[in-house]
C-alpha cells in the first residue's frame, strides 16, 4: 500500500481528535482566528504523515469546547443568582436548559421590578450588544425614569435569536413584572422578534427604531434619489405627514409617479406603517424616544465594566456594579430635585407645573419648546394667551395632570 493510500485510513485522519490537535485549535480560536485560518496554521504545524484538518473539523472542535466551557460558566452564574436570592427578596432569575441539560438562556431582574410598575410606558429592547467571551448577545430591557435617565428593568444572555428564544424571554419578563404588559416597546425591524412580541405582548404598541430605518433608507433608496430630482423632498414630506389621510394620499402619489411597486423594501415598509409612521403613533407617548438610543446608552455605560473577553460569571457581577452606579446617579438627581428649584425665565403655567411636580428637566424641555415657535398656533394655547409652537403643549399639560 502506498503512503498516500495509508493516509486515507481513519487512524491517520484523527489529528483533530487528539489532545494536541484540539489544544492547538482552541488556542488559535481564543486568539481570534477564524476556522479557515486555524486550518491553514494547524496544517503547517502537524507532521507530514498526518492528514490535513478541514475547516469543518475546526468548527466542530471549537463548538464543542465552547459548549463545555459555557456550561461551566453558566453554572457559576446560576450559583451567583441563587446566592443573591438569599439576601435579596426582589431578585428574579430563570434558566432555560437544553435537552442534554446545558443552560442555554438566562434572564434576571432585581429591585427594578418595582420601578417597572411606575415607568413601563416605554420599554426599549435591543440584542446587538456582545459582552462576553462566548459571544452570547446581552439583551437589556431598558426604560426612562422621572429624571429622563435610562433605567435597566432586566437583562438576558441568549444562545440565539430565534423566535422561540424571544418567546421564552418575553414570557418570563412578563411573569417577572407581575403580568403587567409594557405600554409600548421599541426594537429594530427583526421580523422574528416582531412575531414573538405579537404573541406575548398582544396589547403592547410596537414601534421600530427610526435609526435602523434611516440606515436602510440610504441603502434601498439611493437609486431613486439619483434618478428623480424631487424624490428626496417628496419622500421627506411623506415621512412628516401630520395625518393618516395625508400619509396615504402622498404614498399613492409616490407609488404611481416613481413606480414604487418595484421597490420591495419601501413597499414592505408601507405595509408595516403602523410600527413607524408618525400619524399612526400619535395616540401614544414614547417619552421622547424614537430609537434604541436608551438601550445603546445603557450599553455604553456597561462598557466601563465589561468587555468582549469577560467570563459569564464575572459578567453578572460587573453588571451589578454598573446598575448600582446608575442607581447612585438617580439618587443624586432625586436629592438635587428635592433641595433646589430652577429659576423660571417666564411664568408659563405648564413650566410652573413641571417644577411643582419635581420635574426640572421636563421644565427645561418645555422652555426650549416655547422659545422656538413655529409658524402656527393652536386653539388651546391661544386660550392661554400664548403664541403656540404646536398642540404639544397641551399634551405636556395633560401628561403632568395624569402624574
Amino acid at each position: 500500500m502506498t503512503p498516500t493510500k495509508v493516509m486515507k485510513h481513519r487512524s491517520h485522519s484523527n489529528f483533530h481528535h487528539s489532545v494536541k490537535g484540539k489544544s492547538l485549535m482552541v488556542q488559535f480560536g481564543q486568539a481570534g482566528l477564524k476556522p479557515s485560518q486555524i486550518k491553514k496554521v494547524v496544517n503547517t504545524m502537524k507532521s507530514s504523515n498526518v492528514v490535513d484538518v478541514t475547516s469543518k473539523q475546526c468548527v466542530d472542535v471549537l463548538s464543542e469546547h465552547r459548549k463545555q466551557h459555557r456550561g461551566k460558566e453558566l453554572c457559576g452564574l446560576i450559583k451567583h443568582f441563587q446566592d443573591k436570592t438569599l439576601v435579596d427578596g426582589d431578585q428574579y432569575f430563570v434558566v432555560d436548559l437544553s435537552d442534554d441539560g446545558y443552560p442555554r438562556n438566562i434572564f434576571w431582574a432585581d429591585g427594578t421590578r418595582d420601578a417597572y410598575t411606575k415607568f413601563r410606558d416605554i420599554v426599549v429592547f435591543d440584542v446587538t450588544y456582545m459582552t462576553n467571551k462566548f459571544k452570547m448577545p446581552f439583551a437589556p430591557f431598558t426604560g426612562v425614569n422621572h429624571h429622563g435617565q435610562s433605567i435597566l428593568f432586566g437583562g438576558a444572555l441568549l444562545e440565539n435569536e430565534k423566535e422561540e428564544t424571544f418567546e421564552w424571554l418575553f414570557e418570563h419578563f412578563l411573569k417577572c413584572m407581575f403580568d403587567k404588559y409594557p405600554k409600548a416597546i421599541i426594537t429594530d425591524q427583526d421580523k422574528v422578534m416582531g412575531n414573538a412580541i405579537k404573541k406575548v405582548f398582544p396589547n403592547t404598541r410596537h414601534r421600530f427604531c427610526s435609526w435602523h430605518i434611516r440606515k436602510h433608507e440610504i441603502e434601498h433608496l439611493r437609486s431613486y434619489v439619483s434618478r428623480y430630482s424631487d424624490f428626496q423632498e417628496t419622500h421627506r414630506q411623506w415621512l412628516n405627514s401630520d395625518t393618516i389621510e395625508q400619509f396615504e394620499a402622498t404614498w399613492e402619489d409616490m407609488r404611481i409617479k416613481y413606480e414604487l411597486e418595484n421597490n420591495c423594501w419601501l413597499s414592505d415598509m408601507y405595509n408595516q406603517r403602523i410600527h413607524w409612521a408618525k400619524p399612526y403613533l400619535k395616540d401614544i407617548s414614547f417619552a421622547g424616544l424614537t430609537t434604541t438610543e436608551r438601550s445603546e446608552s445603557i450599553n455604553s455605560f456597561f462598557d466601563g465594566f465589561v468587555n468582549s473577553r469577560t467570563m459569564l460569571n464575572e459578567f453578572v457581577v460587573q453588571c451589578d456594579k454598573a446598575v448600582e452606579s446608575r442607581r447612585a446617579a438617580e439618587e443624586d438627581e432625586d436629592f438635587k430635585t428635592m433641595n433646589s428649584r430652577p429659576v423660571l425665565s417666564s411664568v408659563h403655567p405648564i413650566k410652573e407645573k413641571a417644577v411643582q411636580k419635581g420635574r426640572p428637566k421636563l421644565a427645561s424641555r418645555i422652555k426650549s419648546s416655547l422659545e422656538t415657535p413655529k409658524k402656527r398656533t393652536c386653539s388651546y394655547c391661544q386660550r392661554l394667551g400664548h403664541y403656540a409652537t404646536s398642540c404639544s403643549k397641551r399634551k405636556a399639560d395633560e401628561s403632568l395632570q395624569e402624574t
